[in-house]
């Protein structure tokens, strides 16, 4: 009986040895990040882009994978990996901003058929308080990323909800950061953008730096 007690405490205490050398934050030791663009890939690091522009400004997607964590490093199954962006790329508001605003005389206006006022002149306001500011086209904010696809990680059924997963196994993460304004004077430019990814993990928290080349169409 003695033997049989001893037995089990020597597997236990080898299992408990091999539990805590496992200091490993990520599968195969390898923590690795991704950065991509919408665009088409040219040479090595470098993408095109054409943003999507709303009058004299545009945006575009960047998005960033990388692999989940170890389960031993996860937070109820789930793994906390997050980006932050930088870029030395910005702009300066050159002219302050312009509103044009439509004036009414509710006595003496005509209406249209549906009873709209039409307005009987317009006013432009000018706010010079923004002219001289630097503006980045990368906003220093950090964000989540998420398991890409949950139906062959997790097993869901539905991409969008199932199931609370007991962990993350060897999963590829992904986030989307929204890049700009970026104005027009732009197109033509190579932006590089910086990234630090945290793979969180305790007190062995680990961090990798990348960063990508962007051409503005």
């Amino acid at each position: 009986m003695r033997k049989s007690i001893l037995l089990f405490l020597v597997l236990s205490l080898i299992s408990c040895s091999k539990d805590s050398n496992n200091s490993n934050v990520c599968p195969n030791n390898d923590c690795w990040v991704n950065l991509y663009t919408e665009g088409n890939n040219i040479v090595g690091d470098y993408y095109e882009v054409t943003p999507q522009w709303t009058s004299d400004s545009g945006r575009f997607n960047l998005y960033v994978e990388s692999i989940s964590t170890e389960p031993t490093c996860q937070y109820n199954g789930v793994s906390v990996v997050s980006t932050k962006f930088d870029s030395s790329s910005y702009w300066e508001v050159e002219s302050g901003l312009s509103f044009t605003f439509s004036l009414y005389n509710p006595f003496q206006s005509f209406s249209s058929q549906d009873g709209t006022l039409i307005p009987v002149n317009d006013t432009i306001v000018n706010i010079n308080y923004f002219q001289g500011q630097i503006v980045p086209i990368v906003q220093e904010t950090n964000i989540s990323h998420d398991v890409k696809d949950k139906r062959s990680c997790w097993g869901w059924t539905n991409p969008n909800s199932g199931p609370t997963p007991k962990e993350t196994n060897s999963c590829v993460m992904v986030g989307k950061k929204i890049v700009g304004p970026i104005i027009r004077d732009m197109i033509g430019d190579t932006i590089t953008i910086y990234s630090k990814t945290t793979f969180d993990c305790g007190e062995r928290t680990q961090s990798v730096l990348d960063s990508i080349k962007v051409i503005v169409k």
